[in-house]
């Protein structure tokens, strides 16, 4: 059998993948369990300070949740493109496998 084309390792990429799918949902159940804490804000008083307030912490903790939400996302995007290029690499190695018992070179 041939040397492979790039140096990838199929299980271990398909494995990488796997975490980035298991840290992605941690992370997503984290934000959603601290959401209703970062935008169930309520001025202490009715004074426009404590209103100018509130408003603040809830514009602060509604960024952070928007981007907490999609760094997840990305995260698990790039486990998904993971699982993918590992069985890509795992087919094409077969095939040039194959291709190399029948006497052709790829």
């Amino acid at each position: 059998m041939s040397s492979p084309l790039f140096g990838v390792t199929p299980p271990v990429l398909g494995a990488s993948g796997a975490t980035e799918a298991g840290i992605s949902a941690g992370q997503a159940g984290s934000a959603a369990a601290a959401l209703p804490a970062m935008v169930g804000i309520v001025p202490m008083v009715a004074d426009p300070a404590s209103v100018a307030f509130a408003d603040a912490l809830l514009a602060a903790g509604s960024a952070y949740a928007g981007a907490v939400g999609e760094h997840a996302v990305q995260r698990s995007v790039l486990g998904s493109a993971q699982g993918v290029m590992a069985t890509t690499f795992e087919v094409t190695e077969t095939s040039r496998a194959a291709a190399a018992a029948l006497g052709n070179t790829l």
